[in-house]
């Protein structure tokens, strides 16, 4: 194998992800490692820990050779619309070998069998899974249920986890588009993706933030070249959910006063009708955390409320999705930072690729209906974190149009 792609956040790039990279390197042969990155706003549809160009920088710093952008209705959706969004990217490049990815369980033969299932959907998979949802299941619980229930409780517990989660959403994805990606597991070197406390060489990027925010030392837990990195960041607040408040309240407010025959709010991705009535009944005023606290229930859970909220501040609708699984995801792939070690290679994956990479941003003018839009929500996210950022920092970030791509 010589390109090995990472898909990751790096939210922010800790020991962990070094481990993955240098695996790649040294165990995989890797000549080259391409991360697909999130942008500004994490999967949780929370805002990172640092912009974009600072934490691709920092992958850089960590042994990763090219940086690209997962776009934004990608990096914020499902894992179903996360994983679909950036193998298909990976697929287009056409340079990649191998995807490496972390799990809690290395278990091939069970996320072999669970893909299987989800990428063909066999008739007693739709029954079942139809059944549970007619029952009031959320699809992702009804999914679960349904895969249970076909090939036994040896698989309960273990497709549930999160990195378990994403690994079966790539391995669907690389079968769904007959991918000659190799996808190659790794199991996590710390105490699972939700551990909020530190321990060892390696922690979680939850535990590091959390510690992060209670001003305790990690220094142990990210590499020192990638600190140095973060350096600024950390001298400030860091990005909080709840500076998200003020943008979601417009639109709440906007609704309700102006009455919901004029409202859009209906159209956001992955709004249900439950939601949208919850939403509706939401006393005011109120913060973040009592928004989320209010429209969570058991069906609903905090991500899947926090996803939402934000699609519904950046206008993402349920269409902009079914355009980008009816018309192939994206025409571009957005260039965030290169080690000019591996200048040679990103011509050789531009000349390959069957998508624009777009390294001068300024000059990028999307040509299909999708490209168009992706770019536009693409955009709309870097204004709102750069707002929310300097409300809190008084840090003035760069636009997209004239940030410029990090290079070492």
């Amino acid at each position: 194998m010589s390109n090995i792609a990472i898909i990751a956040e790096y939210n922010p790039f800790h020991n962990g992800h070094k481990y993955l990279v240098d695996y790649a390197k040294e165990v995989l042969c890797a000549d080259t490692v391409t991360a697909l990155m999130s942008g500004n706003f994490m999967q949780r549809g929370t805002p990172a820990l640092a912009d974009k160009y600072t934490r691709a920088e920092a992958a850089l710093r960590g042994g990763v050779s090219i940086v690209f952008e997962l776009p934004v209705l990608y990096a914020t959706g499902s894992a179903r619309d996360f994983a679909a969004g950036a193998v298909s990217i990976l697929d287009k490049l056409n340079s990649v070998d191998g995807l490496i990815f972390g799990v809690e369980d290395e278990r091939m033969d069970i996320f072999d069998k669970v893909s299987e299932i989800l990428a063909y959907e066999p008739s007693e998979y739709k029954i079942l899974l139809n059944n549970y949802l007619e029952k009031g299941y959320s699809y992702p619980l009804a999914s679960e249920k349904a895969i249970v229930k076909m090939l036994g409780n040896e698989v309960d517990g273990i497709i549930s986890k999160p990195n378990n989660i994403l690994a079966i959403s790539y391995i669907t994805a690389l079968k769904k588009n007959n991918s000659k990606i190799m996808p190659v597991m790794l199991k996590r070197m710390d105490e699972g993706y939700h551990s909020s406390s530190l321990s060892g060489n390696y922690s979680s990027a939850t535990a590091i933030r959390k510690a992060l925010s209670d001003s305790e030392d990690v220094r142990n837990f990210i590499p020192k070249a990638c600190m140095e990195v973060y350096a600024d960041y950390l001298k400030k607040p860091l990005p909080d959910a709840d500076w998200l408040t003020p943008f979601i309240m417009s639109r709440i407010i906007y609704d309700r006063n102006l009455g919901s025959e004029i409202s859009f709010l209906h159209t956001t991705l992955d709004m249900t009708p439950e939601l949208l009535n919850r939403l509706r009944k939401l006393p005011l005023p109120v913060k973040y955390v009592e928004i989320t606290d209010y429209l969570k229930t058991k069906n609903l859970t905090m991500t899947r409320v926090s996803r939402v909220l934000l699609h519904m501040v950046l206008g993402i609708t349920d269409a902009d999705r079914t355009r980008a699984y009816e018309e192939g995801f994206s025409e571009y792939v957005n260039l965030l930072a290169l080690d000019k070690k591996y200048s040679t290679q990103l011509k050789a994956i531009t000349d390959a690729s069957d998508l624009t990479v777009i390294n001068k941003k300024s000059e990028f003018k999307p040509e299909t209906d999708l490209g168009k839009r992706m770019w536009q929500i693409d955009r709309l996210a870097s204004d709102l974190y750069n707002q929310i950022i300097y409300d809190n920092t008084d840090v003035r970030l760069r636009s997209e149009k004239s940030s410029q791509v990090r290079t070492i």
